[in-house]
């Protein structure tokens, strides 16, 4: 079987062959959608998001801390940088779970609303573990990080004058189903996976545990709240998207997850990580060129001057 070009950038990245490669899933979950044609590996890709993640760490965990714990309330409660990080990782998966269900594998529908699905998902989980102030920005930064999904929908309704009236409109409903099967292969598979780059030095024992403590609760939600005709207004709280405190580190967040998310999707294709060593950083028209012609391709909806 001819493996995902996503499986065989995670192979280079290791310098190995991938845990889930004798048990490999690809067929079952997909990590994406070429012109209603299922491609992919979800395991590969949410490996290479987790992986992306961790190298610019040094970047990004100190600014997303403090705008994740602004006007915490619960002052008995002390997230530290660590616990928010963990957190921040758990996104890796959280925020294309909805891509294990049947309607995303099955339909020839070109885009099913997998992050909707994601959002509830992860709100439920999150919450489960922690408290619902944390658990909402981190559902609202996953809703958000494929809105241009939702803004097809506005620019083709004369409904809907804004994204977030189509993404939280109270007519708006989330049904699923999911495969059992499915979904013990997907959480058998990341297990070993995460075993895998924790030995490698790539997650802590710490941060190991905690994304599997959370991914043990995320495959049960899914499992629990599948047939149920969930609202997407009432399961993210559509008031709390008028409250700074909530609204304002959820787009910080969304913004982490977007530039995570494509850098690791660009493996479909040709990965961001060689793009970027092909250019002469020394001259600025070079820069100017290769950015402009990434940009052109489908793949890379990458700001390459933003990239840390």
């Amino acid at each position: 079987m001819e493996r995902p070009l996503e499986c065989k950038t995670l192979l280079e990245i290791l310098g190995e062959i991938p845990a889930c490669h004798d048990t490999c899933s690809a067929t079952y979950t997909p990590s994406y959608k070429d012109d209603s044609i299922l491609k992919g590996c979800l395991i590969a890709h949410v490996t290479l998001t987790l992986i992306e993640m961790q190298r610019i760490a040094s970047c990004f965990k100190a600014p997303l801390h403090k705008m994740f714990i602004a006007n915490k309330v619960e002052k008995n409660i002390k997230q530290t940088k660590d616990d928010v990080w963990n957190i921040i990782l758990s996104t890796s998966f959280l925020h294309d779970v909805g891509k294990l269900a049947d309607q995303y594998i099955n339909t020839a529908e070109k885009h099913v609303r997998h992050h909707r699905i994601s959002a509830i998902i992860a709100r439920k989980t999150l919450r489960e573990i922690f408290d619902d102030f944390i658990a909402i920005k981190v559902a609202y930064a996953i809703l958000f990080h494929h809105e241009a999904i939702d803004w097809k929908t506005v620019e083709q309704s004369t409904l809907f004058s804004s994204y977030l009236q189509a993404a939280l409109h109270p007519l708006s409903r989330v049904s699923y189903t999911v495969s059992h099967n499915r979904l013990s292969l997907f959480e058998r598979n990341l297990c070993e996976i995460l075993d895998q780059i924790q030995r490698k030095n790539i997650i802590t024992q710490l941060q190991y545990s905690f994304l599997v403590k959370t991914l043990n609760y995320a495959i049960q939600e899914l499992i629990n709240n599948q047939g149920v005709n969930l609202k997407a207004d009432q399961e993210l709280n559509v008031e709390k998207v008028q409250e700074p405190k909530y609204i304002a580190p959820a787009l910080a967040i969304y913004r982490f997850i977007y530039l995570i998310d494509n850098r690791a999707a660009s493996a479909r294709s040709e990965y961001w990580f060689k793009l970027v060593q092909q250019v002469n950083w020394n001259e600025l028209e070079s820069v100017a060129y290769y950015i402009q012609k990434y940009l052109t391709r489908r793949y890379y909806y990458i700001g390459l001057s933003a990239i840390p």
